[in-house]
């Protein structure tokens, strides 16, 4: 079944298409977040890259949908809406919580669709089969949810406290977003015939270099561990840096 343009873009935002690219990078947004969360990586990566990023429901062009709060739904669907489209090499990116969707989308395109990405990127989130450090926190009440959240990833900004309106708007994504993660059971399954990138902040007291390591369990091909200067978000002072290995992984580069 070939899928139309219509769902394919339902699911795939892509600022900057170019025909000609002979790889695609698709873009998983981290909890709370959405496609803008990788503003601006369009006009730095290559041309013979395209940035796809994925839509997910509830929020920007999907406010309307219901937000899902389960992983493993969410990846079915959005494995269908864009397996047809991985007839050029793909590496799909996932940043944090996003690392997450990445994982189990890349086992919902082999395990329903029979297709894999040329590569998985894994930034800031520790491998799937390890423990919850956390007590879960996403039906707490909103302040000490904020502080939670906070604690966690230093990123919840100042005006979203102060502002009942933004809450209004942004704290039930967020709360499906971390649902979503929380929720999560990791079932075994065969490694992935892709290779895996991790990337970390050197600060990053939520993505231990270890729990960054032990991505290699999940790949049958070749696996690469990059550390860089910052914490959790540390691909925002680094981006630069961390797209160009990215872009050279992406290309075949070898992965030990």
């Amino acid at each position: 079944m070939t899928l139309t343009g219509d769902v394919f873009d339902r699911w795939v935002l892509r600022p900057q298409q170019r025909r000609s690219a002979a790889l695609r990078l698709l873009c998983v947004p981290w909890a709370g977040s959405g496609t803008a969360a990788y503003h601006g990586w369009a006009s730095v990566l290559p041309d013979d890259v395209e940035v796809w990023m994925l839509r997910l429901p509830g929020r920007e062009s999907r406010r309307r949908e219901p937000l899902l709060t389960d992983l493993a739904t969410l990846a079915s669907e959005a494995a269908a809406g864009i397996a047809d489209r991985f007839d050029a090499p793909v590496g799909i990116f996932g940043h944090s919580s996003g690392g997450l969707i990445a994982f189990e989308l890349a086992r919902a395109l082999r395990r329903e669709h029979g297709v894999k990405p040329a590569l998985l990127a894994i930034s800031a989130q520790p491998a799937p089969h390890l423990p919850a450090r956390y007590a879960p926190i996403f039906e707490l009440p909103t302040d000490r949810f904020l502080d939670s959240l906070d604690e966690r990833c230093h990123g919840v900004p100042e005006a979203l406290r102060r502002d009942p309106e933004m809450q209004e708007i942004y704290l039930p994504v967020m709360r499906a977003d971390v649902a979503l993660e929380e929720t999560y059971r990791y079932r075994p399954d065969e490694p992935l015939g892709c290779p895996i990138a991790a990337f970390g902040g050197q600060l990053d007291t939520e993505s231990r270099e270890s729990d960054l390591a032990a991505w290699r369990e999940h790949t049958a091909a070749g696996f690469e561990l990059t550390i860089l200067p910052g914490d959790h978000f540390f691909f925002r002072s680094e981006r630069e840096t961390m797209l160009g290995r990215l872009v050279e992984q992406l290309r075949g580069g070898h992965l030990g």
